[in-house]
C-alpha cells in the first residue's frame, strides 16, 4: 500500500510527464539482480521532494471516548506530516462527510458498518455528540452469527455455549451443519493446497493469524449479499430467525414452520438452485432445512427485539451488558432522538435521515427501516430515510464527501499546514479539527 501510495502522489512534475508509472525502466545487463521492493520504495520517496498536494483523513473514531479520540487523531496529524510529508492536512470526522456526500448539512447518519451500527447527528456540518450512540449490530456480528449457524457453534468468550438443532428436512428439525467438522473454509486455503507452497506449520500459523479470520469474514459477507437473501419488506410479520432451536444438550427442538417461507414440494426442480456453494465446495441447503431458511432471513436481526437464545452469552459473560450493547436500529435511532432537547432540531433530523455504511445495501432496507420507525416514533415526526441503491456509494460515502469538501473555496483556509503543525504541534490541530 506505500508504493500504491508514493505511486499515486503528486511528487513535482513526475507524475504529469510520465505518468504513475514514473520509474524509468532501463536495460539491465546481463546477471544484474532485479531490485527488491524495499529498495524501489526507498528510491522512490526520493524522487522530486515532498508531495505537492495536501491530504484529507477521515476518522472514524466518534466512538471512542474524548480522550481517547485526542490521542488518535494526535497520531493521525504525526502520521501525515512527518511520515508522509504533506504540505497541509485536514482531519474530517466520518459522519460529516457522509452526510455532505448526500448534500445534507444537518442529518441523522445511519453508519451500519463492520464493527457495528452508529447513529450520529450532525447539526449545520457538526456533530453532536452526547446523541451519538452505537450497537454492536454490522456486518462483523452478522457474519460471525451466520458462521456459527454453518459450524453448529456459538462461541462466547472462548467457550462453546450451544449446539445446534434445524438442519434436518423432511420433518426432522435435527441435522448435521454443512461445516460442523472442518469449518468454514477460506479461499486461499482452497487455491494453495500443495505442501510445497503451503506446509503444514505456516497453515497452523494462518489459523491463527488475524488473516485467517479476515479471509473468513470475506466469504461470509459474499454468502450474505448473495441473491438467496429475502428483501427485508416481505418478513415484517414473520418471528426473529433462528428462535426456538439451538438447546444445549442436543435434543430436537420443536419449531414453527407456518411462519416461515413456504416450502417448495415441485420434485422436477434442480436442486443446485436451492443450495449455496462454499469456496470449498461445500453445499448448503437454502430451502429444506429450518437453518437454510433462516439463513434467507439473516439481516432480519438488525431489526429484532429479542435475539435468540444462542447468540445471548451466559450470565456469567455478562448477558445484561450484551442486551444493553446490541439495540435494534429502530431502538438506536429513537434513543438518539431522545437525547436532542430541541423539539424542532429532532423533527428535521428526523426528517433526514441518512443510510450509509458496508452492511446498509441489503435489499429494502431502507424501506423495512421506515416501517419500524413508525412504531417508535411519535406521529408528529415525519421520517424520511435516505439512501442509495448504488453499493460502492454507500461504502465510500465518506470518500465521496470528502472529495466534495476539499473542491470547495471556502474550505481552502482550514487546511492545516506543515509551518503551523511545527510551530504548534498537534495542540492546535485539535483544536482546528474538534468536531
Amino acid at each position: 500500500w506505500e508504493y500504491s501510495y508514493h505511486a499515486l502522489c503528486v511528487r513535482g512534475k513526475g507524475k504529469h510527464t510520465t505518468g504513475h508509472n514514473f520509474l524509468p525502466e532501463r536495460e539491465r545487463k546481463p546477471g544484474e539482480k532485479v531490485p527488491s521492493s524495499s529498495q524501489t520504495l526507498s528510491s522512490l520517496s526520493k524522487i522530486d521532494g515532498p508531495i505537492d498536494h495536501p491530504l484529507l483523513a477521515v476518522d472514524s473514531t466518534n466512538s471512542l471516548s474524548a480522550k481517547n479520540q485526542e490521542k488518535q487523531r494526535a497520531l493521525m496529524l504525526e502520521t501525515l506530516f512527518e511520515s508522509l510529508s504533506a504540505p497541509a492536512a485536514y482531519i474530517a470526522p466520518s459522519p460529516m462527510l457522509s452526510s455532505f456526500a448526500y448534500g445534507r448539512q444537518t442529518s441523522l447518519v445511519i453508519d451500519i458498518g463492520h464493527s457495528g451500527s452508529r447513529v450520529t447527528p450532525l447539526v449545520d456540518g457538526y456533530c453532536l455528540r452526547h446523541g451519538s450512540v452505537s450497537s454492536g449490530r454490522g456486518g462483523r456480528w452478522l457474519g460471525n452469527v451466520q458462521k456459527s449457524v454453518l459450524e453448529g457453534v456459538w462461541d462466547v468468550d472462548g467457550t462453546i455455549t450451544n449446539k445446534w438443532n434445524g438442519w434436518g428436512y423432511e420433518g426432522k428439525q435435527s441435522g448435521v451443519p454443512p461445516c460442523q467438522d472442518g469449518g468454514v473454509v477460506p479461499r486461499y486455503h482452497t487455491r494453495h493446497t500443495s505442501p510445497e507452497e503451503y506446509p503444514e506449520t505456516k497453515l497452523q500459523l494462518l489459523r491463527h493469524s488475524p488473516f485467517q479470520s479476515m479471509t473468513i469474514h470475506e466469504v461470509m459477507y459474499e454468502m450474505m449479499t448473495s441473491p438467496h437473501i429475502i428483501p427485508l419488506d416481505r418478513s415484517v410479520e414473520e418471528i426473529v430467525p433462528f428462535c426456538g432451536y439451538g438447546s444445549t444438550d442436543g435434543d430436537s427442538v420443536e419449531a414453527d414452520n407456518d411462519v416461515h417461507m413456504e416450502e417448495d414440494k415441485t420434485e422436477d426442480e434442480d436442486v443446485d438452485d436451492e443450495c449455496y456453494v462454499l469456496p470449498d465446495g461445500t453445499r448448503v441447503d437454502m430451502t429444506r432445512s429450518q437453518a437454510g431458511k433462516d439463513l434467507c432471513r439473516l439481516p432480519e436481526l438488525l431489526f429484532s427485539n429479542t435475539l435468540p437464545s444462542f447468540i445471548q452469552p451466559p450470565v456469567s459473560v455478562g448477558s445484561s451488558n450484551y442486551s444493553d450493547n446490541m439495540l435494534p436500529l429502530q431502538k438506536l435511532i429513537h434513543k438518539s432522538l431522545t437525547q436532542i432537547l430541541d423539539i424542532d432540531l429532532r423533527k428535521e433530523l428526523s426528517s433526514n435521515i441518512v443510510l450509509t455504511g458496508g452492511a446498509s445495501h441489503f435489499p429494502s432496507l431502507e424501506k423495512r427501516l421506515s416501517f419500524e420507525l413508525g412504531e417508535v416514533l411519535p406521529s408528529l415526526y415525519k421520517y424520511k430515510v435516505i439512501g442509495s441503491k448504488n453499493s460502492v456509494e454507500t461504502r465510500y460515502s465518506a470518500w465521496i464527501g470528502g472529495s466534495i469538501l476539499s473542491s470547495l473555496g471556502s474550505f481552502q483556509q482550514l487546511w492545516l499546514s506543515k509551518k503551523e503543525y511545527e510551530e504548534c504541534g498537534a495542540v492546535l490541530g485539535l483544536q482546528r479539527f474538534r468536531n
